[in-house]
């Protein structure tokens, strides 16, 4: 019995970043980056877990280009252990394209204080726990003087399956989702081959199962270390996120809110590229999907083919869009 409790703890599935020793950041329009700590409140309704605290969480934005026409303000939703400082090549595409990037980092993730243990994806009991309304709280702070009051939100692994969330309550008016964790796998990254790294809280997320670009040549986006470096190590949201993947496959998707999913091949050890498919053409027929077969789970910073084909059509979908309203 024990042993049963803790694999459905630590057999989770979707991580949303990468393994990485740390690395120095690049200098590439360094002045685009806007960055800041922002103190978020953590409400204690009755039955809530008081033992959470407050956080400072890190937040802020990555501006358009100058020498581009504003277009309007995305948000951006992180993997698990992933950082928003290992996404700059997708941010300034979007830079470039005239999309300012608002952001922030999970707490107990890159740059934000507390723990990943404490955050959900769906909490019926203290609603301030769920990235979700973390994000309508950043979203608030920062999309002011937006051009484009339209919510589009961009969601990676994890924050694929949170932004899935927002369009199913309605709140984002579009949605792009990258290898969404609608159907997590049991065996993750480094487990696929070695099982027993879970239970032995060994680290599984690494670079060479998340993208196949070994970044030779070029200057690896990934400058911050992954944190935490298992799910085994915050059994508490690992869990809670199995089961929101769970119940997201019965989440109908109203025709009113636009979508756009970018999937990997049926080699992600991450996410199941083809049971995501299939409920994505039952409950959301209307989103566009595009698939990369051999890509794995990172395909923002995926081989160059793969990443530059997606940018490009993550901006024709932004434009169309942002035109329409």
């Amino acid at each position: 019995m024990m042993k049963n409790s803790l694999f459905l703890l630590v057999a989770v599935a979707l991580a949303g970043c990468s393994l990485f020793t740390k690395r120095e950041p690049q200098n590439a329009e360094t002045s685009r980056w806007f960055i800041e700590t922002m103190y978020y409140d953590v409400k204690h309704p009755y039955l809530a877990n008081p033992l959470v605290k407050d956080v400072n969480l890190r937040t802020g934005y990555y501006r358009e280009s100058a020498q581009t026409e504003f277009k309007g303000c995305v948000l951006y939703l992180e993997g698990l252990a992933d950082s928003i400082a290992n996404q700059q090549p997708l941010f300034h595409h979007l830079s470039e394209s005239g999309y300012r990037t608002i952001f922030f980092d999970y707490m107990g993730q890159g740059g934000s204080e507390g723990s990943m243990n404490n955050s959900r994806v769906l909490d019926p009991i203290n609603n301030s726990l769920q990235i979700s309304t973390q994000a309508q709280v950043v979203w608030n702070k920062y999309s002011e003087g937006c051009k484009n009051s339209k919510k589009i939100v961009i969601g990676w692994s994890t924050g694929g399956l949170v932004s899935y969330k927002m369009a199913y309550d309605r709140w984002a008016d579009a949605v792009i989702l990258i290898a969404p964790g609608i159907h997590t796998k049991m065996f993750i990254g480094e487990a696929a081959e070695n099982p027993s790294d879970l239970l032995t809280f060994q680290q599984v997320i690494s670079e060479r199962t998340l993208t196949r670009n070994t970044f030779a040549g070029g200057r690896n986006p990934h400058v911050e270390p992954i944190k935490p470096t298992s799910p085994a190590k915050v059994p508490l949201f690992a869990t809670n996120l199995v089961a929101a993947s769970k119940v997201s496959q019965t989440w109908k998707i109203s025709e009113k809110v636009k979508g756009l999913v970018f999937l990997s091949g049926v080699e992600d050890t991450y996410v199941d590229r083809d049971a995501t498919i299939k409920t994505l053409k039952r409950n959301a027929s209307h989103f566009g999907i595009v698939s990369y077969d051999g890509a794995l789970h990172e395909i923002q910073n995926e081989v160059p083919e793969v990443a530059h084909d997606m940018y490009q059509k993550t901006t024709q979908f932004l434009n169309h869009i942002t035109s329409a309203y």
